[in-house]
């Protein structure tokens, strides 16, 4: 179901009726933004039915969106809102950053019983890597390190993961070990993945692009 004049309302509770119906529909918002027209849906109806049913009704929604700055989209385009969603028991939160990533990770998200917000960075779409011939489903809730350090560890989403394996790179030539790791999934959250990397190395560093007070971070 893409973005249409129709309200996201509108849309995420088509998804919703579909979901409940026994599909596994995939909706995408445009912007992320526009999630704030839909959150009654998301919210108060989509992360609620499966608890308030017993277990009786699932909802494999998937709703995919896009934002993140960088690009110069105005305002309203370019926020991000993941960490809205942390706080809601009955949702699941994806933020991919490689090719391979997303597929994995949107397969599993679909065939997931529980919605999922699909989280995309905008400037990422350029991005390019090899991915195998057989898809291959990433399990919600797995961390992945991109490279290995003893000095310190950044934990980074989205956009800064690529730009933290760059820093990284260039950190190594003054003798500093960075290992970075990208959550993948923020809810569920692969805590003992980010610990172990931690009590390795000693130090943390996290690099998220939304703001300081109560995000992701």
């Amino acid at each position: 179901v893409r973005n249409t004049p129709i309200s996201e309302m509108a849309i995420v509770g088509a998804g919703i009726g579909a979901a409940v119906a026994g599909m596994r529909p995939i909706v995408e918002i445009m912007y992320q933004d526009f999630t704030t027209l839909a959150m009654e849906q998301i919210v108060s109806q989509a992360a609620k039915h499966r608890y308030m049913s017993g277990g009786q009704v699932t909802v494999p929604l998937t709703i995919r969106t896009q934002g993140g700055a960088g690009w110069s989209p105005g305002a309203q385009h370019a926020q991000q809102l993941e960490a809205w969603f942390i706080h809601v028991p009955g949702l699941k939160v994806v933020f991919p950053s490689t090719p391979v990533d997303v597929r994995g990770l949107l397969w599993s998200s679909i065939y997931d019983d529980n919605p999922t917000l699909f989280f995309e960075h905008r400037t990422l779409y350029g991005i390019k890597g090899e991915v195998p011939d057989e898809i291959e489903p990433i399990e919600l809730g797995t961390a992945r390190v991109h490279r290995e350090g003893e000095d310190v560890t950044v934990v980074a989403t989205g956009r800064l993961v690529h730009e933290s394996i760059a820093a990284a790179k260039e950190a190594e030539k003054e003798g500093i070990s960075v290992e970075v790791l990208d959550p993948r999934t923020l809810l569920p959250l692969d805590e003992d993945g980010i610990v172990a990397s931690v009590e390795k190395t000693n130090r943390c560093v996290v690099a998220h692009e939304a703001i300081v007070r109560m995000g992701f971070g």
